[in-house]
């Protein structure tokens, strides 16, 4: 080891090391003198070792809540009503009725009328459970007072599950739509959104809607699709009914309160075939 040597009298054999600074050097002295000093050249601190940061822990994003259903209640008090429509709109409908009435014939098809006897005793209470299989499947394709659409998805269904299984879940479905505990636009709901455990694929709002129009032709329209309701509702009447899903809006309370609007507004008819008849002719007008 190389002798210290004292930088002010030079002399080495009575240095002695006092201590090493943080910086790397040396504080040193010596006795003969009586001199403190440092040697040594300052040493650089050793970085510390890039430390790997662990990439941030992937959390799944919330989903966005959904809007709350307003309760049945509230909601019916915010929809439209029959006060609702302008003034101008309710005179022009009412003029295009009695134009309607006074040059538009209408007679009552014995064809939909033996129909519609014939389904309203299938889906009785009494009849439900005793129908023939083949009446139910045949209700769902049969255009008789009216068209229920495709049925391509029922079609699958029916094929999938077999002819006895698919039946009990047709009888199901109508049995709670018509019967069920709740409020019917809550058993529509469920049943077109097949939330409902033995809900018939494939079953949806239009023929749940001719279903009702079948059981009890002195309410319910046999106009089958919301869309055509609130297009007429706008069209002959100035309302704008809400789209189905948005908010507290269910397919099922707007296929049910745009009925009872539409038939509200539109007055009396012999029947309700007639009365769609007029909506449907004054929505063209």
């Amino acid at each position: 080891m190389a002798l210290i040597v004292c930088p002010l009298c030079v002399r080495e054999d009575d240095v002695f090391l006092i201590r090493t600074l943080p910086d790397g050097r040396k504080e040193a002295r010596c006795d003969d003198c009586d001199f403190v000093f440092t040697y040594g050249a300052p040493v650089e601190a050793p970085k510390p070792a890039p430390t790997r940061s662990r990439p941030a822990a992937r959390t799944r994003a919330a989903a966005p809540a959904k809007p709350s259903v307003l309760p049945i209640v509230v909601a019916r008090k915010q929809f439209p009503t029959a006060a609702d429509a302008p003034l101008e709109s309710v005179q022009q409908a009412l003029l295009r009725k009695h134009e309607f009435m006074a040059t538009v014939p209408y007679t009552p098809d014995p064809t939909v009328a033996a129909h519609w006897k014939k389904y309203q005793w299938v889906f009785s209470e009494s009849g439900l459970d005793r129908a023939a299989n083949y009446d139910l499947q045949q209700f769902v394709h049969d255009p008789t007072g009216g068209n229920p659409g495709p049925t391509t998805e029922l079609d699958k269904a029916w094929t999938l599950m077999g002819e006895l299984e698919a039946a009990r879940h047709v009888r199901a479905t109508i049995q709670h739509l018509l019967r069920g505990p709740g409020d019917l636009e809550d058993r529509f709901t469920d049943l077109a959104q097949g939330t409902f455990a033995q809900a018939m694929p494939g079953f949806g709002p239009t023929l749940l809607t001719k279903t009702l129009a079948v059981a009890e032709p002195y309410r319910f329209l046999p106009i089958l699709t919301l869309d055509e309701k609130r297009q007429i509702a706008e069209s002959v009447y100035g309302i704008e009914i809400p789209a189905a899903g948005v908010g507290s809006w269910t397919v099922g309370r707007l296929a049910v309160w745009t009925n009872d609007l539409l038939l509200e507004l539109a007055g009396d008819f012999d029947d309700l075939f007639q009365a769609a008849q007029f909506l449907r002719w004054a929505a063209t007008q």
